[in-house]
């Protein structure tokens, strides 16, 4: 008995998930924002509204003075993501692209990290999972064909969401939430 005790225990852990849930209800979120093109000359939009157990990401994507993004950021701190093997999404978006992503500097220039997923058109909640050994970095939104490391995955002081379409017009992502687990 205190053996299946332990085993459910370790189970249910906190250091086997973390979890950001969204919405009012949840209220560990409300550091996350958002950050468009704008910082630098653009004319994208976007806005983020807290639901009753969600959030919605909404905007308006413009190429006008080199711009092309939005995107929903967590506030700074020490994520040890190490210790997980995926992370997983539940959302609602219609035939549109967008990419998690992990930053381990404050700086913008310095690389972060991406895995993009995507709806269908369907309108129906989605639940996504993906290997955070297939994260690939970038240095200012271009492949360096190098992948996430361990030490990187340690290091992470920032959580996103970008827009990955490269095309102009309005989007729209809703999130439940998004949990990093160990398989």
């Amino acid at each position: 008995m205190n053996t299946l005790l332990m085993l459910l225990l370790m189970l249910f852990s906190s250091n086997n998930l973390l979890r950001f849930d969204f919405g009012n209800e949840k209220g560990n979120v409300k550091t996350w924002f958002t950050i468009t093109d704008n910082v630098m000359g653009g004319v994208s939009t976007s806005k983020l509204d807290m639901k009753g157990t969600s959030i919605l990401f909404t905007g308006s994507i413009s190429f006008d003075n080199n711009g092309g993004f939005a995107s929903l950021r967590s506030g700074f701190g020490k994520y040890d993501l190490s210790t997980y093997d995926a992370v997983r999404i539940k959302f609602k978006s219609q035939n549109q692209k967008f990419a998690l992503t992990l930053d381990n500097s404050r700086n913008w220039w310095e690389p972060n990290y991406k895995y993009e997923f995507q709806s269908e058109q369907s309108s129906d909640w989605k639940t996504v999972s993906f290997n955070l050994a297939d994260f690939h970095e970038e240095i200012i939104g271009r492949k360096s064909g190098n992948k996430i490391s361990n030490s990187i995955l340690k290091n992470i002081c920032q959580i996103g969401i970008i827009t990955n379409d490269k095309k102009e017009g309005p989007f729209s992502l809703e999130i439940d939430y998004i949990e990093f687990y160990k398989k």
